[in-house]
């Protein structure tokens, strides 16, 4: 099967390839109920999309064996912070919020949803009870689930949405292991998403490509389980459970498939997302503050509802991020043992909330609330690291040397 996009227009965001509009026109995009229409608009602090939802790019057939649903057209509305913020803990996509149990991923640029999640479980074989402390893992070959050639399927409502490696899309944008890919979308906490080949360097001054891989991998041994109330068996990749997150050197990525480095579209560093090739391959977290707009469950119950408003307003000082640059200074640079961070401005250290320390490979390897009296460095390793500093509902980045 075969759609091509008609509507694409990205407002107040300069993508190659991209025509810009002043304004997205909703109507235009819901009304088109047969090939691929998008737009996104960034007004202040939110970005916005609004799609159908059909793929611009081949897909399987649908209905399938494994899924009795057919390809329809959506309208969605989407938002997310367009200058997001790290948020002191991880948001897990299977824990969802509240009454809403899941949260969607994230969003590509041509509109389809990253959504790798599946509302699957172990099922008890007496009583028929679902277990939802073991999630079936889409991307499976013991699960089947009628994912196509992008390991995408259809929900219900006609929605074909991702849950692994879309291919088809992935070719579309040209992307290959010799230049750093472009976005191909944001989260639901509004950070840019990239597919595998990202700089090895994270600060941009060597340009060579690497394949970022995930230090995600199978546990060792056999489930807990009994095999009627929960699986037992040996840890194959069935359930998302049967993986978990390892650190190791040769890992460049953090639990929710992130690093904090320099991209083509973000000269100056941002932290990021990566498309792996191996699990979970869309991430499984989010480590910034996502919008409700990207949960799962009854509207009724606040699920699928924007509360942009709330975590995207900027105001005061933290609007001017350039001028908080000047207004922070790191000391001493290099330093031995102790970091401490000098203020220029009272008002800027009284909203500090929160300092987070990456290493060069985009790791982060400290988080200190309290930061007034000064920040133990001695254990790191020496080298070059950068300070991320929250200030209020801002957040700026400072570099510094550790000897």
């Amino acid at each position: 099967m075969s759609m091509m996009r008609t509507i694409v227009a990205f407002v107040g965001l300069a993508l190659v390839g991209v025509s810009a509009q002043s304004q997205c026109d909703p109507t235009l995009i819901f009304e088109n109920t047969t090939t691929n229409a998008v737009c996104v608009s960034v007004e202040g602090a939110v970005r916005t999309v609004y799609t159908n939802a059909l793929p611009d790019h081949e897909t399987g057939v649908f209905p399938n064996a494994g899924n009795p649903n057919a390809i329809k057209a959506q309208r969605i509305t989407l938002t997310m912070c367009a200058e997001p913020r790290l948020a002191p803990s991880k948001t897990v996509l299977d824990q969802g919020s509240g009454s809403c149990p899941f949260w969607v991923f994230g969003v590509g640029i041509n509109g389809l949803e990253f959504d790798p999640i599946a509302n699957e479980f172990f099922r008890n074989s007496s009583s028929g009870q679902l277990n939802r402390s073991w999630n079936l893992n889409a991307l499976s070959p013991n699960v089947n689930l009628g994912l196509d050639v992008n390991q995408a399927h259809v929900q219900p409502n006609g929605k074909y949405h991702y849950h692994g490696n879309p291919i088809k899309f992935i070719e579309s944008l040209n992307i290959g292991p010799t230049a750093h890919s472009p976005i191909i979308g944001y989260a639901a906490d509004g950070f840019p998403m990239y597919f595998r080949y990202v700089y090895g360097d994270p600060t941009g001054g060597l340009t060579a490509i690497i394949d970022a891989s995930s230090c995600h991998q199978l546990k060792e041994g056999v489930r807990p389980g009994d095999g009627v109330s929960a699986p037992n068996g040996t840890y194959d990749g069935t359930y998302t459970q049967d993986y978990e997150y390892v650190a190791r050197t040769e890992c460049v990525l953090d639990e929710c498939n992130g690093r904090f480095g320099v991209t083509p579209e973000y000269p100056n560093g941002t932290y990021y997302y990566v498309m792996t090739e191996t699990f979970p391959v869309i991430p499984r977290c989010l480590s910034g503050y996502p919008d409700k707009a990207f949960t799962i469950g009854p509207p009724q119950m606040g699920c699928a509802t924007s509360n942009a408003s709330q975590i995207c307003t900027v105001s005061g000082i933290e609007s001017d991020p350039a001028a908080m640059m000047e207004q922070i200074e790191i000391t001493p640079n290099p330093v031995l043992s102790r970091l401490s961070l000098r203020f220029h401005s009272p008002d800027i250290e009284h909203h500090v909330t929160l300092l987070r320390i990456f290493d060069i490979e985009g790791r982060e390897v400290a988080s200190i609330r309290d930061v007034a009296n000064g920040i133990d460095v001695s254990t790191l390793l020496s080298g070059t690291y950068y300070a991320r500093v929250y200030v209020g509902g801002a957040e700026i980045t400072k570099v510094f040397v550790k000897r």
